[in-house]
């Protein structure tokens, strides 16, 4: 069964979801070192216009490296393994910050009546966003245990 088709029936054996996992972290891990080399490159040499461009490029490939390797744990991963939850909170708590940033600017265009609303919201989101920090780092002290 093809990766694109397992997703679309939500079926993949334990096996292949292993292997799809290994290599999205295999591509981040290679973007990630390449990315280190051409940044010590251009921190030697910062005149290095080739150096520079390549580090714009891998940055680039490694963030979304990062994405699909993250999207792959949460589609495929297993909730009783430590990093899927890292991963999870992490996407909750980026989505929360969004929100709450966009609350924030939004929020000096409201009436009156409806700021102390949105700002009692807010106050609300970043005390959840503050949990979710919370127990990711709960998550990352059990997956170094």
């Amino acid at each position: 069964m093809k990766e694109n088709d397992a997703h679309k029936t939500g079926r993949m054996s334990a096996g292949l979801a292993q292997s799809v996992l290994t290599s999205r972290l295999l591509i981040l891990q290679s973007k990630r070192l390449m990315l280190g080399r051409y940044q010590r490159k251009l921190d030697c040499d910062g005149s290095d216009e080739e150096a520079r461009r390549r580090v714009e490029v891998l940055r680039s490939q490694t963030d979304a490296a990062q994405h699909a390797y993250r999207s792959v744990i949460l589609a495929w991963g297993s909730p009783e393994n430590a990093e899927y939850w890292i991963v999870a909170y992490g996407r909750l708590i980026d989505m929360g910050t969004t929100l709450t940033q966009k609350l924030r600017d939004a929020v000096v265009e409201l009436p009156l009546a409806e700021r102390y609303q949105v700002s009692a919201d807010v106050e609300a989101l970043e005390s959840i966003v503050g949990e979710w920090t919370e127990k990711m780092r709960r998550s990352m002290a059990a997956a170094v245990a």
